[in-house]
């Protein structure tokens, strides 16, 4: 797709080291333009030493704003004028709006889950179960707060922001969840993917509970593995889409086009 730029039109990034993998340009673009926004989402791959000069520069010029990818998340919390409530409780920024020539920090991860698994038409679920203790896992974990949903945190280690259940008690937490959401990376690497997931005790779950991962450039391991025993399941592509369309509201003040996100996202899956 090509976005016509000119000396009117409106900047924001997509920011993270690397960038060439994200589908938030397309996606974004898209939306831009099916709202007849004169904007245009171009990716930065920044290296961690120079965030603070990159965010300084899309003040600067007056940029719409940004959406924050790894490694910035945490880092880009000291750089914000203000924190919007949910990305204060997270502790994590992965939006950027500028406004005023101030630089507010918001998370969109954590509605952007909600959306996602609601969309998807899962029922507010009233045990949750989180794979995994990291910065994913608190963005999720803040989402599911506003289904008022009790979250349980599975971890091999110790949790900075919570008291985790022994990853040796997995088995007996899977039998209480109705969600299940994978927010551990192991989805991000194909070579150790299979022996983690294969040894996962999904037989414990009931049949009416759903199973969710973040993951959303290749179909994840975890996901065929829970649709082959019948188990309703929600890949990392929702996510992505509802997480960007609360970006474009905070950019613009209008409704997200999601119907056209979504698709673009596909598209671009499909093709890659």
């Amino acid at each position: 797709m090509t976005v016509a730029i000119t000396g009117r039109t409106r900047l924001a990034a997509v920011i993270g080291w690397p960038v060439e993998h994200s589908r938030s340009p397309q996606m974004l673009n898209a939306a831009f333009a099916a709202a007849g926004v004169d904007a245009a989402l171009v990716p930065l791959g920044v290296p961690p030493d120079a965030l603070p000069a990159a965010v300084a520069t899309l003040r600067a010029i007056g940029a719409l704003g940004a959406s924050v990818t790894t490694p910035h998340k945490l880092a880009a919390l000291a750089l914000c004028d203000e924190l919007a409530p949910e990305a204060f409780a997270i502790g994590a920024v992965n939006c950027l709006r500028i406004a005023d020539g101030r630089v507010i920090g918001h998370n969109t991860d954590g509605p952007g889950f909600a959306d996602a698994i609601a969309a998807a038409g899962v029922a507010a679920p009233g045990h949750a179960v989180l794979l995994g203790a990291g910065g994913a896992a608190r963005a999720v974990a803040h989402g599911l707060r506003s289904l008022h949903a009790t979250t349980e945190v599975v971890a091999r280690g110790a949790c900075a922001w919570c008291t985790p259940t022994p990853w040796a008690e997995l088995a007996a937490a899977l039998a209480r969840a109705d969600l299940v959401v994978d927010c551990t990376p192991i989805g991000l690497d194909p070579a150790a993917e299979p022996a983690f997931v294969d040894a996962l005790p999904l037989a414990q779950l009931r049949a009416h509970a759903t199973v969710a991962t973040l993951v959303y450039h290749r179909r994840a391991r975890i996901l065929d593995r829970a649709a082959a025993r019948g188990h309703r399941t929600v890949d990392g592509a929702a996510m992505l889409v509802h997480q960007g369309a609360h970006a474009f509201r905070l950019w613009t003040g209008l409704p997200a086009p999601i119907d056209v996100m979504t698709r673009v996202v596909a598209d671009a899956i499909t093709s890659s």
